[in-house]
């Protein structure tokens, strides 16, 4: 497992709406490892194993992360700022943020003002500092649409455990793009379609364009889950779910079955550890959007336990990180198109 490339993911920047520099950076790093690079004018990247097979099987992570977009530079230089997907603006008052400009970065820290105590914070109510000297030294630097985000990075933590802005959903993109190398070191014969979407944060609508031109047998997306082991959490509402106990099998409405019992027997065959949660309904991942496209498509959610989603230092398990992809491997080299997805089948 490659801890430079999965780093590299998790400190770049991108913003919903704000993925291609990242993007560029996928395209570098898989194209020695698979036969094809597919992009469109959404922002998706595809990476391709086997591309001449007719059993095609769609990987999806989105690559987007939460932040923030500069709306309105005041005469005084100070900045106003609104969300880019669900991040939570109390956390960001009296934080360094970086905000990614034409020119380079620009760094700030955001006013913490006394009324801000007393009121639930809106990003409206947010104002950044860069130091400007007023509004038209700022637009010097500066500009309306700039992406912002929390100047947080990655951090290794004890036992294991691994901080990082945009966990949700970088490490995920990490886990479908190396099991997809590791899929094919291992002989695999079908077509594997690796996706890093874009927008989901703000409307899933990388997922439905690369679902509807892929066109996929079977989509497996990979995404984050809430885990249960920390304050706040309630097990009852979905399961209980652990940093460190394995990836999560999600059972819920779209979930095809079989797709479900062909992970659960991968992992007890391979000794992988693997947890179950279940949601009725929507997910809130690419899967909704991915599950519509074509003919209909035979989908399943694996996810990632995850501490503190869309906060500035997200915290995961590197050993469910390795889990996930061992598991998504072992389930590629195994379905083929042999195998039963017919629900009205025994």
């Amino acid at each position: 497992m490659s801890k430079e490339f999965l780093y590299t993911l998790l400190d770049s920047m991108s913003v919903s709406g704000h993925e291609i520099p990242l993007q560029k950076k996928v395209i570098a790093e898989m194209t020695p490892h698979c036969d094809e690079i597919r992009t469109d004018y959404t922002g998706n990247v595809i990476s391709i194993l086997n591309p001449q097979a007719s059993f095609k099987v769609l990987l999806a992570a989105h690559i987007d992360e939460v932040g923030m977009i500069v709306t309105h530079i005041q005469d005084d230089g100070l900045l106003r700022m609104s969300r880019s997907g669900g991040s939570f603006p109390a956390l960001y008052p009296g934080h360094q943020v970086v905000i990614h400009t034409d020119t380079g970065k620009i760094y700030g820290t955001v006013v913490h003002t006394k009324d801000m105590d007393k009121k639930e914070l809106k990003a409206e109510d947010l104002y950044i500092d860069i130091g400007a000297k007023d509004g038209e030294d700022a637009r010097k630097y500066v500009q309306e649409g700039d992406p912002v985000h929390p100047n947080s990075y990655h951090q290794e933590m004890l036992n294991g455990y691994l901080s990082a802005r945009a966990v949700d959903d970088r490490g995920c993109a990490y886990i479908i793009l190396e099991a997809l190398k590791r899929a094919k070191q291992r002989g695999c014969r079908i077509g594997v379609y690796a996706v890093t979407t874009v927008g989901e944060e703000t409307g899933d609508r990388g997922a439905y364009w690369a679902g509807s031109r892929i066109a996929a047998d079977v989509a497996l997306i990979t995404d984050v889950t809430y885990a249960s082991d920390y304050p706040g959490m309630d097990p009852r509402e979905s399961g209980v779910v652990k940093l460190g106990k394995g990836p999560v099998i999600c059972n819920s409405s779209i979930g095809n079955r079989k797709v479900n019992n062909l992970l659960k027997a991968c992992a007890k065959d391979k000794g992988i550890p693997y947890q179950v949660e279940s949601y009725m309904g929507r997910t809130y991942t690419d899967a909704d959007r991915i599950h519509v496209t074509a003919a209909g498509t035979v989908t399943a959610l694996l996810s990632l336990p995850l501490r503190y989603m869309h906060s500035p230092s997200e915290v995961c398990h590197m050993d469910d990180i390795e889990n996930s992809i061992e598991l998504i491997t072992e389930f590629l080299c195994r379905i083929d198109e042999n195998t039963d997805l017919d629900p009205f089948h025994e």
